[in-house]
């Protein structure tokens, strides 16, 4: 009986182990196949984004390059594993506020974070103005370098307004001057 009770453990406890290996190799797949469904795209930078956030992004950024101003990325897709080391870091109190994983656009690939130095910068202006058109707008209020591309939601400015509500258009030649001699 002991003999027979041992064997029979054995081979309870292969089954256990293999059945557990097989479930983290069927996690390791779904995680694999849904990155993949994201359909990510690298950025001149190296950073991933949505593939659609990164088509605007790209339009964006030409536009932007074409009237001098430079958008570069810091951070832009986050994996939940690095979204988690954020957030722990921010709880701590060793890093900015970062967002508890899941609840992160990083993690959509729709979010990212440039370069724009503070609220008075050219860059930021030109983004504030300008970033509607292209689907993207600022969620975070006390980050100013953090945008977010949502197209449904994002309200294209006026005709004849910039994405801040301020009048924009062709600026009108200066009237002619009255030449004196001529009278």
């Amino acid at each position: 009986m002991p003999l027979a009770f041992l064997r029979w453990s054995v081979l309870l406890l292969l089954c256990l182990v293999a059945s557990s290996a097989l479930a983290g190799e069927a996690k390791v797949r779904r995680t694999k196949a849904k990155a993949k469904g994201t359909k990510l795209v690298r950025l001149k930078g190296g950073e991933l984004l949505h593939h659609a956030a990164a088509a605007a992004f790209q339009r964006m950024s030409t536009e932007a390059r074409a009237e001098g101003v430079s958008l570069r990325v810091t951070s832009g897709y986050r994996s939940r594993r690095e979204q988690r080391w954020l957030y722990d870091r921010y709880r701590k109190g060793l890093g900015p506020k970062a967002a508890r994983p899941g609840r992160s656009n990083h993690q959509r690939g729709l979010a990212l974070d440039l370069v724009v130095g503070d609220v008075t910068t050219p860059t930021y202006d030109w983004l504030a103005s300008n970033a509607c058109r292209f689907g993207f707008r600022r969620t975070v209020q006390s980050e100013p370098w953090h945008w977010e591309y949502r197209p449904r939601t994002t309200r294209a400015p006026e005709a004849g307004q910039d994405c801040l509500g301020r009048d924009v258009g062709v600026e009108t030649a200066p009237e002619p001057v009255a030449n004196k001699d001529a009278s």
